[in-house]
């Protein structure tokens, strides 16, 4: 199986290299940078499998550019933290399968094995955030609202945006990637049937107020007790 490595940190690439090398399962092309000459480069190899290090702040930012940026090329996302947020936005990103960091050399070559042969490669917990996921597109296509409507990392990030936080200030106070609090921003507009970030303060501000306020669905503004 051939396979190649997309990462920011070159000590990363190498040892993932070095370790590769050990196994007579995996043959490891080369290795780039994730820019736009890196893509172009491991484009050119031809891998089967790319793996991609998610690990440093930002890499989830620019994880659709390349797996956009390698059309018939699967992706394995390499070192996604624990619980299922980060993993669901690696997926929906377009990768194959995420690999998270407790996970050992004999697992992550398993899983490339298993990517390349066309498999589905999903942890027990991010097939549950996925059907939480489906569980609430359901509830959205028929018109209704679940009894407890937001997640607890939803609502964690619905206070700070009713506290006027930005996304980047958000992924810093909560140290999850931009892109997560982007997509966690867009689930709960959709969940509420809201149209803004200032409509989701406003609601996050009238749930918690002594008379809680209804959320009227896709209106521009919220009442407010």
């Amino acid at each position: 199986m051939r396979v190649a490595i997309l990462g920011p940190v070159r000590l990363f690439r190498e040892s993932i290299r070095e370790a590769l090398a050990q196994s007579s399962r995996v043959l490891v092309l080369g290795d780039a940078c994730p820019d736009a000459a890196g893509i172009t480069r491991i484009r050119r190899l031809g891998p089967d499998v790319v793996l991609i290090d998610v690990t440093q702040a930002g890499t989830l930012g620019t994880l659709r550019n390349v797996t956009t940026g390698l059309p018939g090329i699967r992706a394995v996302a390499v070192g996604v933290p624990a619980g299922d947020d980060d993993a669901l936005a690696c997926l929906e990103a377009g990768v194959a399968a995420c690999v998270p960091l407790e996970d050992d050399l004999s697992r992550l070559i398993d899983t490339l094995h298993q990517v390349a042969a066309g498999l589905p490669v999903c942890s027990p917990s991010i097939i549950g955030g996925l059907f939480r996921r489906l569980a609430d597109l359901a509830d959205q296509r028929r018109g209704t609202t679940p009894a407890e409507p937001l997640t607890p990392r939803e609502r964690e990030i619905a206070a700070l945006l009713a506290e006027g936080l930005s996304n980047r200030e958000i992924s810093r106070r909560l140290f999850i990637e931009v892109t997560t609090v982007k997509n966690h921003v867009h689930n709960i507009l959709d969940k509420l049937r809201l149209t803004g970030r200032a409509d989701a303060a406003s609601w996050y501000d009238a749930q918690h107020s002594p008379h809680p306020a209804s959320v009227s669905p896709r209106m521009s503004t919220v009442s407010q007790a």
